[in-house]
């Protein structure tokens, strides 16, 4: 592939950066005082294509690198347009010329021809700028004259072949430079040069604009014009022989003291072109070869005129020794300051030149060459000079022209600083040399007035716009916790692109040693990563992470969000509701009782003692400060609401303990406080005192007023408060952007105003978890029960720094997160222990999505449902762009409550599990270390406490931790289980072979799934599990059972099982009912365990879990009572949906024909409760016409409706029910027995008298009955 030229390289980048656009046009209009041959012109046109390669060269990339590829037989057309008595040409003319170019698939060149009344024309070859430049001009009329010529002699143009092609330039140039690496180069040493000469030059020169620079420039400009008297001109022809300058070096100077006078400053950098054509074999060749100097000069100490040329002449003659080195080399050197609408190093442009001749020849047609109006601005401002000069060749005038960019000047501006350039090149041609610039008269006091008016408002609106934006930084962070996962994925391909081990969320992709080049490959990276469509623009106008990460969102095509703004309080409703993380938070405590389980507590030994009275006031400040903080939460009419106090002090105990002992009972105490959020606020805090004058601070926070975030806020609110305080002030802070309360109403408009996301994501949401089992299916160490018992227990581990490094380095490569990359290997994990290859993991985000919430105490995590697919033995990194792909359309809908999410999928809703996941995942990065922080006053050594219990049934929870240098030094895990479930030793050994798969995922992340399996075969008897693979498996892992064959070796028995530590063999689910894994021994053991029944054998047919008893001689208990019972002891999806009484049982593996009719339901007494209740149920379902055996939260129910239901039931039967016997007996049925007392362990005889047992038949092999 040929490369572009420097020149070239930058044309294409500014045209991948701006989009197809004009900005860079450069047309050949020719106004012909006849009508051309059409054909021959045509023909002439492709002539002068086929002998200039570069005329038909489009810029294509391969992973975001630029080639030259040169089309053989381009179709290269002359259009014509017939302009009849009313067409405006020079309207039309001007419509082509601007006529945009997308240099990656057009060709450079277009023609057209006008015909005006078939005597005259217009010709106009649009080139873009990639292929020509000003000297080119004059080579391609050459050649379109001799090739018209010939072609109207009905011959082809007999010319010699050009000595080289624009490509043999390309590459002779990268030859010629070298590597700028290499000391012995040319680009080496030309770029030493231009360090020290441009070392410390200002980013942007100063100068009184009419508007802020925007952030995306529109390029559109505009011209004004003036004349240099022939007088003037030849005193200025006078003044450069003088001082041995040019007629530039002149001009130069008079401009940069005209711009030191409209407010430059000593130190200017004005830009210039330079021809860029060093061989002899490049002069007849059409291309791109002109290059940009940055010339800087010295205003300082107010130099008389005379100095000041003399400075500019010593610059320009040392720059053009180095003029080879092009301009964007110097740019990705330097690494200046970028931004999309600030041109680097320079704004203003100055080019001089003598008026060329404009008559010109196609053929035996002459014509004049004229200027086309492009409207557009390449620079701030380029000033033009074109000397002019009459027939005897003396001086004749100085045509001036300024092209500026009407995005920051007006016409009365711009024409303001072309005089005054006048007004410097006149001070040049009249005043001695020796006059002070500070002398030379250039403003008036007007001028003057004028121009000071501009400035400051420039200078004020750069003020508003600094205190709302902050400044990126240049590097030098630590990994730090991104608030989404998105931001990580940014942050690593800024990182690898850079070829830095980190970067973070606010550093500058510019700062850190980005350019144009790299800034390609970047947005490459990320449309493979994330899916969306980035832009080189992107990039300049967002150079951050974070701000693009925003950027990116804000290019979505989903609704308009709202703004997050404060709410005065006039304007807020009367009750405030709940966010939706405090909706549930809310819920949770109906559904289990006042607990300790969502308290928040932070408990550290402080290594100073705070003075009590000052820490004090010091909660009561941050109290003030964040309304959640002193906010309960009532309800009416089963409704809850925010209510904020206008006035609140937390309680502040101060402990005095006794002992070791004494003090973790205190502290054990403090951390196990329950709130009551209807009566009190939900922060308090504890100071236990020990006999040696130290002290233990707990700071108490309720999950429904805080979330892990909030904690960092609480803590530096904290001490800012309490270091005014122990000086006697109060604290200094600036106002809080936003409350929680304003988030609150920010939130419900988000989901439910009028372009509401809500729906949106439903929709996702519907269709990423459509079909998902409701449990996953991991084996636990004892059965499930009713409901969980809230109790859990900690299991604590280690990735080591290796392991870690690599995790890393996968994530980057395969443009992920660590998380996604834990994710992965947690999936693996679980699959291989029997949970399935349909997962669902859980984890929370921040739910932080705008930076006014930073700094704000509440509660705004989220939690969201990963379903992971892990079938087909995938290879880990297949399985990790699998979890990216997914996780990446969750984080994009993480707006939807979980709790909302649950109403409307209605899951089943069991209380004897979470809804959806049971799992849950936590990466935290390592906390930011800042040296430059002072010390807090409440620093000190956080002590353990008594955990309150598990939330889930596994909660995996790693953080990563750094090494003094900042490298990745590790991951410290914890595994939270619910102990009702699982061993302490089960825990461990989930945790280790967590590790030993990070560790074989890190060491080959190509490696397949099952060549991942952990562990060696397990110990035991004559029968053998074996894997999906066939081999014998591990501890805990399941398989089938196979058991030794007559005659040797194994065969399979049908049965799933593992093995425990001790070698026992453990059954496991191999059937299931509603997507629920059903073990009929767990079933089963429930009912022998009632007095009354001898046996009991359980099956699954025709998806209905059905159970068969024996009983002992006597009454037996009814189906109903049997029922009852085993619904009383097991989760309610293992609840048989029939018990039936039998005189025997069936064998292992058989099903009876024929069930016998069920007996008698529940008691008459109940039935009238049975109709009032129902119509409870319809009323709070909104009138729907359910059924008495229809679920409540499959027919439009949800956790606030069961609360509306249960108010209703308290006023109309004056029983109190809770949430969980809702959630036990959903229908109306099933609840109407629980509100009559019916008890499962009684064991009642039926209403009928004494029943035998009903007679259950066998089935044959063939189906049919005996008996």
């Amino acid at each position: 592939m040929i490369p572009l030229s420097y020149a070239q390289h930058r044309l294409w980048f500014l045209n991948r950066l701006e989009g197809p656009s004009a900005a860079y046009n450069a047309p050949v209009v020719l106004r012909l005082d006849g009508v051309p041959d059409r054909e021959a012109l045509e023909a002439a046109v492709r002539d002068v294509a086929d002998r200039h390669e570069v005329l038909r060269t489009v810029y294509r990339a391969v992973d975001g690198e630029p080639y030259q590829d040169i089309v053989g037989d381009p179709d290269v057309r002359l259009e014509v347009r017939e302009c009849g008595p009313g067409d405006d040409v020079d309207a039309l003319v001007t419509a082509f010329v601007r006529l945009p170019f997308d240099v990656t698939r057009d060709l450079p060149l277009r023609a057209r021809l006008f015909t005006a009344h078939g005597t005259s024309a217009v010709l106009v070859l649009l080139v873009h700028h990639i292929a020509t430049d000003g000297w080119s001009v004059g080579c391609l009329l050459n050649d379109l004259d001799r090739a018209y010529t010939a072609r109207c002699g009905g011959r082809a143009p007999g010319w010699e072949p050009l000595p080289v092609q624009y490509a043999d330039y390309a590459l002779w140039q990268r030859d010629m430079l070298g590597d700028a690496a290499d000391p012995e180069s040319l680009a080496y040493e030309q770029l030493a040069h231009w360090r020290e000469a441009l070392d410390g030059a200002p980013a942007a020169t100063r100068l009184p604009a009419d508007r802020p620079r925007p952030t995306e420039p529109s390029h559109r400009g505009a011209l004004v014009t003036a004349r240099l008297s022939a007088a003037a001109h030849k005193a200025l022809a006078g003044t450069a022989r003088a001082h041995r300058a040019t007629f530039f070096m002149t001009a130069r100077a008079a401009l940069c003291a005209a711009l030191q006078a409209a407010g430059a400053g000593p130190d200017v950098v004005v830009g210039t072109p330079v021809a860029g054509r060093p061989e002899e074999d490049l002069h007849d060749l059409v291309g791109f070869f002109v290059n940009s100097l940055a010339l800087r000069a010295d205003l300082s100490a107010d130099p008389d005129l005379g100095t000041l040329l003399d400075r500019v002449r010593e610059r320009d003659l040392a720059a053009l020794a180095h003029e080879d080195l092009p301009f964007d080399l110097l740019v990705e050197d330097l690494n200046p300051e970028r931004s999309l609408g600030l041109h680097p190093f320079f704004q203003v442009m100055l080019t001089t030149q003598t008026a060329q001749d404009t008559t010109c020849t196609l053929g035996a047609v002459s014509g004049t060459l004229d200027a086309a109006d492009l409207a557009t601005a390449k620079f701030d401002l380029s000033f033009n000079c074109a000397e002019t000069y009459g027939p005897d060749g003396d001086p004749a005038g100085v045509l001036l022209g300024l092209q500026y960019a009407t995005d920051l000047y007006d016409e009365e501006t711009a024409q303001l600083l072309l005089t005054l350039f006048h007004r410097a090149l006149t001070a040049y041609a009249e005043q001695p040399a020796g006059t002070p610039l500070s002398r030379t008269g250039l403003l008036t006091a007007s001028d003057r007035e004028a121009i000071d008016r501009r400035h400051e408002a420039l200078t004020r609106a750069a003020e508003r716009t600094a205190a709302t934006q902050g400044e990126p930084h240049d590097g030098g962070s630590r990994r730090t916790a991104a608030a989404d996962p998105r931001e990580e994925i940014l942050r690593g391909l800024f990182a690898e692109v850079l070829g830095r081990d980190e970067v973070g969320p606010d550093d500058s992709f510019f700062k850190l040693g980005g350019h144009s080049l790299l800034a390609g490959k970047l947005t490459n990276r990320i449309r493979k990563a994330l899916g969306v469509q980035a832009a080189i623009r992107d990039v300049f106008l967002a150079p951050t992470p974070a701000r693009l990460l925003r950027r990116l969102a804000e290019q979505g095509e989903g609704p308009v969000r709202p703004p997050l703004r404060p709410v005065p309080a006039a304007l807020r409703p009367a009750r405030l509701p709940l966010s939706a993380a405090q909706q549930r938070m809310w819920f949770v405590g109906q559904l289990e009782g006042p607990s300790a389980t969502y308290n928040i507590p932070v408990v550290t030994r402080l290594r100073r003692p705070v003075e009590p009275a000052a820490f004090r006031a010091a909660l009561t400040d941050v109290v003030r400060r964040h309304e959640v903080l002193r906010t309960v939460h009532r309800s009416a009419d089963g409704e809850p609401y925010q209510e904020v106090l206008a006035h609140a002090e937390p309680v502040l105990d101060v402990v005095r303990t006794d002992g070791p002992e004494g003090l973790r009972a205190a502290v054990d105490a403090a951390a196990g406080y329950v709130f009551d959020l209807a009566a009190e606020i939900p922060f308090r805090a504890w100071l236990l005192e020990e006999g040696d004058g130290g002290q233990v601070l707990v700071l108490l926070v309720h999950h429904i007023a805080g979330d892990g975030w909030s904690t960092g806020c609480l803590l530096a609110d904290l001490d800012h408060a309490y270091r005014a305080r122990s000086e006697g002030r109060a604290p200094g802070w600036q106002p809080l952007p936003v409350q929680y309360a304003d988030y609150t109403l920010w939130q419900h408009e988000l989901l439910d105003g009028e372009h509401g996301v809500a729906g949106e994501q439903l929709a996702y949401w519907r269709t990423a978890l459509d079909g998902m089992p409701p449990l996953l299916a991991l084996p636990t160490d004892r059965p499930r029960g009713p409901e969980p018992d809230g109790r859990g227990a900690l299991a604590p581990f280690d990735v080591s720094a290796g392991t870690h490094r690599a995790l890393l380095r996968c994530a980057r490569q395969n443009g992920v997160t660590l998380f996604m990359v834990v994710q992965a290997a947690l999936a693996a994990l679980l699959t291989r222990h029997g949970a399935g290859e349909d997962l669902a993991i859980g984890t929370t985000v921040a739910g932080r999505g705008d930076e006014a919430l930073h700094p704000l105490v509440g509660f705004f995590v989220n939690t969201l449902v990963l379903r992971t697919d892990t079938s087909g033995d995938p290879a880990f990194t297949e399985l990790v762009r699998r979890v990216r792909d997914t996780g990446l359309g969750a984080y994009s809908n993480q707006d939807l409550p979980f709790d909302r999410l649950v109403e409307y999928l209605s899951p089943h809703r069991s209380s004897a599990h979470a809804p959806l996941v049971q799992v849950m995942l936590q990466v935290h990065a390592a906390g930011a270390a800042d040296a430059s922080a002072a010390p807090s006053a409440l620093d000190g050594e956080p002590m353990a406490f008594r955990g309150a219990g598990a939330k889930s049934d596994l909660t995996f929870a790693l953080t990563e931790t750094t090494g003094p240098d900042g490298a990745p030094g590790g991951l410290r895990g914890v595994l939270e289980y619910a102990t009702a479930l699982y061993d302490a030793e089960t825990a461990r050994l989930l945790t280790r072979r967590l590790a030993e798969t990070l560790d074989a995922c890190a060491a080959d992340p190509e490696a397949l799934l099952s060549a991942l399996g952990e562990g060696r075969p397990a110990p035991g008897g004559p029968e053998v599990v074996v894997d999906a693979q066939g081999r014998p498996a591990p501890v805990r892992v399941p398989g089938e059972v196979h058991e030794p064959a007559p005659g040797g070796g194994l065969r399979a028995t049908g049965r799933r099982a593992y093995r425990d530590a001790d070698g026992v063999l453990r059954p496991v689910a191999a059937q299931s009912v509603n997507g629920y894994p059903v073990e009929p021994g767990q079933v089963e053991g429930v009912l022998t365990r009632h007095p009354a029944v001898t046996g009991a054998r359980a099956l699954v047919r025709d998806g209905r879990l059905l159970a068969f008893v024996t009983c002992a001689p006597g009454t037996p208990p009814a189906e109903s009572a049997l029922r009852a019972w085993a619904a009383e002891r097991l989760p309610e999806y293992l609840a048989p949906a029939r018990v039936v009484r039998s005189s025997w049982l069936p064998a292992p593996g058989e099903d009876p024909a024929v069930l016998p009719e069920e007996d008698a339901g529940a008691p008459a007494a109940a039935a009238g409760a049975d109709a009032r209740l129902l119509g409870i149920f319809r009323e709070v379902l909104g009138g729907r016409d359910v059924g008495a055996d229809d679920n409540f939260f499959k027919s439009g129910g949800h956790s606030l409706l069961a609360v509306r239901l249960l108010n209703r039931i308290r006023s109309e039967f004056g029983q109190d029910l809770t949430l969980r016997d809702v959630f036990r007996n959903p229908t109306a049925a099933t609840l109407s027995q629980r509100l009559a007392g019916a008890v499962a362990d009684a064991i009642e005889p039926e209403d009928a008298g004494p029943a035998a047992a009903p007679t259950l038949r066998r089935r044959t092999r063939a189906g049919a009955r005996r008996g």
